[in-house]
């Protein structure tokens, strides 16, 4: 049985991820379609990206992966498919796909050919899947090409000195967490065990990132004492988030209501110097 994951910013008030589904399942019988998230915030390909990221490693073997965010068909220049560690990806060449090939090279990337019986850019998504499975040859899809689009708008950036690491909010969970482009590896690559401080605007400064969400010095506290309490960890994916303990985003708020951050917004982070150490 083929699995076919879905991921867009289409949202769930209307019809369109019905209509995707009976589209997929016209063409592709019996297939098991898999919900990655439909709530992507609109045209945020960085969000996507990063849930690309969170999937990957995931799936079995010749799964195939649709995304479909910030694809209108007549705005895109081009649409690519990447065959990578034995899997299939689909997605508007507007760098949502460049997280997996900075990790390792794809084995094939190829540019796809739009047809004239093509409406829609997930028609072409559900066209180039259906023919997958079918076994139409890979490069019968399209054109081969070397490289896809990277969101380099996005990248954390390193001082000369190496003393500084700047990064940004990339996405924002259900949990109300903001999540940064600052990975673990990054991280200790800059900061070789040194001593920091973080800066989120111009109000949080932080200079400890938790080992575990509730890892918090106790000593006469208990952790109901810690309830609302800004954190640093490092998510399941090792990218830096800030988190607010135990609060309910529904109910007290997030760290984008509370602390007024957003998309893109920036966080800065110091490193001492050796000699200072």
């Amino acid at each position: 049985m083929s699995i076919i994951t879905l991921t867009t910013d289409y949202g769930i008030k209307d019809h369109f991820v019905a209509v995707t589904k009976g589209k997929i399942l016209s063409q592709i019988p019996n297939c098991q379609i898999i919900d990655v998230s439909h709530s992507i915030d609109y045209y945020n390909v960085t969000s996507a990206s990063y849930m690309i990221n969170g999937i990957c490693d995931a799936f079995p073997k010749n799964t195939i992966h649709i995304v479909c965010v910030d694809a209108e068909l007549y705005e895109v220049e081009t649409f690519i498919l990447l065959h990578w560690n034995d899997q299939y990806f689909m997605a508007p060449n507007n760098g949502i796909l460049g997280v997996l090939v900075e990790q390792y090279p794809a084995d094939l990337i190829l540019e796809l050919t739009v047809s004239d019986s093509v409406k829609c850019s997930m028609d072409l998504f559900i066209q180039t899947a259906s023919k997958i499975v079918n076994g139409v040859k890979l490069e019968e899809l399209g054109k081969v090409v070397e490289d896809c689009e990277r969101l380099v708008q996005v990248k954390p950036i390193v001082s000369t000195d190496e003393n500084i690491l700047r990064g940004a909010v990339i996405y924002e969970d259900h949990y109300g967490n903001a999540i940064f482009n600052i990975s673990k590896q990054l991280f200790n690559e800059v900061g070789k065990g040194r001593n920091f401080r973080v800066s989120i605007g111009t109000k949080y400064k932080i200079n400890r990132i938790n080992a575990y969400y509730s890892d918090f010095i106790l000593e006469s506290k208990t952790l109901k004492d810690y309830e609302g309490n800004a954190l640093l960890v490092f998510n399941e994916l090792d990218f830096l988030q800030l988190s607010l303990y135990k609060s309910n985003p529904l109910k007290h708020g997030s760290v984008k209501t509370l602390l007024g951050l957003s998309y893109r917004d920036p966080l800065t982070i110091e490193f001492e110097n050796q000699e200072q150490q």
